[in-house]
């Protein structure tokens, strides 16, 4: 039994700040109208400075009654917080319930050498973790963190901390940005950008900027297309650099610990009996040289409900198993996967080219209607590299069912393999439309748990017998039989 203990002090001045922003968003239109319409006379900046210091010490004591009404325990099997100034609650969280023990560090946090431990369980499934403790020493948040896992971690011998497994170089982390693959991402925020162009300058003036480059309006494009993907590259490395610098994976007995972050650090914790599948994810500017990430599906683990985990963000494709083997031994097997049968091929370069083909006669009529170019005709060129990649969607997929544990490979861009142990899958089905009946092919889908929702894994277009037989194989009864 724990007695209730208090946050670290510096969870003051966190709770005095977050009070702070709150009452500006509401606070700083009025203020800014009142200098506006009473002029910045000397009476009136120092009114406005007595309202910004009286507001300031009243969200100091507000910090301050904030950090003495919250407390924390872990007594008998559960986890129990109390909070609330004028109304008071109190949270009780059963520990067989948490999935796990995460501390962040941001930048209060790290200048004072304090963390923010949150805590997950399975029911979470919102972007807010289930209780939250703003300011904890590390010695205080270790203590938290092995009192939770106490029932998994109780009776083991004192060790010298978690063992280290692996630390992404800065080299690694600066090829990890480069190829990534997040350009669209980033594109995403040069949209931003250029919709804050088109509000902060005038309509009169974006026409004439319009007519004066739309004569070399191919010149433009040559130029400006270039220009935008190296943009949105270097977007895509620096938020590379901000999410994974200094990112370490360790292991302690059944946890896997990960740190990372630039400005904000963050520490997770990933029991092993919650993760229900691996994928490994060749990129399409990774494949070429041999790299690839690894992530983990956990059932509800995680402040993304939903969202796969980063275990780690780049590895040698050769090294990916010994990886495994040392991190999660259960997950660790490579077998020779099946193919899908030769009649499989035409789905695969329809469905790529039949996609395109609608967007290509789309792009075509809008040049020509609309700017009355007949460039669009240009997209029906990429029909053949359309039906390549088709063709390399049939070539990379296939299952195998080796060792107790379902192997699923699959490319949308980039290629991704996916293993997952038979217990842990929730569900097994064999889907066919009228057109694969035609041709005697089936969808063979399966789904692990995880966050709120699952994760498939998914054949498409493999023989219907096959199918079936690797349902039956997988279904709970024939796990039963080979027990």
């Amino acid at each position: 039994m724990s007695s209730e203990r208090h946050l670290h002090p510096v969870a003051m001045l966190i709770g005095a700040i977050g009070t702070l922003r709150r009452w500006i968003s509401g606070l700083i239109f009025p203020g800014i109208v009142l200098l506006m319409s009473q002029g910045f006379s000397l009476r009136t900046v120092a009114l406005f400075l007595i309202g910004v210091l009286v507001v300031a010490a009243l969200a100091a004591l507000w910090g301050f009654l904030s950090w003495r009404a919250t407390t924390y325990t872990v007594i008998g099997n559960s986890f129990r917080l109390k909070r609330g100034v004028f109304q008071k609650s109190e949270r009780t969280i059963p520990l067989d319930h948490v999935q796990s023990v995460d501390t962040v560090q941001g930048v209060i946090q790290r200048a004072f050498g304090v963390f923010e431990v949150r805590i997950e369980t399975a029911g979470g499934g919102s972007s807010e973790p289930d209780a939250s403790l703003s300011a904890l020493d590390r010695a205080a948040a270790q203590s938290l963190r092995r009192e939770i896992s106490g029932s998994q971690m109780e009776g083991t011998k004192e060790t010298a901390g978690p063992a280290v497994l692996r630390k992404l170089s800065t080299r690694e982390l600066f090829v990890a940005g480069a190829t990534s693959g997040q350009i669209g991402v980033a594109f995403s925020v040069l949209a931003v950008g250029s919709q804050l162009f088109d509000d902060f300058f005038s309509d009169d003036f974006v026409r004439r900027l319009v007519e004066t480059l739309a004569p070399n309006w191919l010149m433009v494009l040559l130029i400006f297309i270039p220009v935008g993907l190296l943009l949105a590259w270097f977007l895509a490395i620096a938020g590379t650099v901000l999410a994974y610098t200094g990112f370490t994976l360790s292991r302690e007995e059944d946890f896997l610990y990960i740190k990372r972050g630039l400005l904000e650090r963050r520490e997770a914790t990933i029991p092993l009996a919650r993760i229900q599948a691996i994928r490994i994810s060749e990129g399409v500017l990774r494949q070429p040289f041999g790299l690839a990430a690894v992530r983990v599906e956990s059932a509800g683990y995680g402040e993304d409900a939903g969202v796969s985990t980063m275990l780690f963000p780049l590895l040698p494709r050769g090294e990916v198993q010994e990886f495994l083997a040392e991190a999660t031994p259960e997950f660790a097997v490579n077998p020779a996967l099946q193919k899908l049968p030769r009649r499989a091929l035409r789905r695969y370069v329809f469905r790529a080219v039949f996609g395109y083909l609608v967007l290509a006669l789309a792009a075509a009529l809008i040049s020509f209607l609309v700017f009355q170019y007949a460039m669009g005709l240009l997209a029906f060129f990429l029909l053949l590299p359309t039906a390549l990649y088709g063709w390399l969607c049939y070539r990379d997929a296939g299952w195998a069912f080796e060792e107790d544990r379902l192997v699923v490979r699959y490319r949308s861009l980039g290629r991704k393999t996916t293993v997952a142990p038979r217990l842990r899958l929730q569900s097994r089905e064999v889907t066919r439309s009228p057109f694969q009946r035609r041709v005697r092919l089936a969808t063979f889908l399966a789904e692990v748990a995880s966050g709120s929702g699952g994760y498939a894994l998914r054949v498409t277009d493999l023989d219907a017998r096959t199918a079936e037989t690797l349902a039956g194989n997988l279904a709970p009864a024939a796990r039963l039989e080979g027990a």
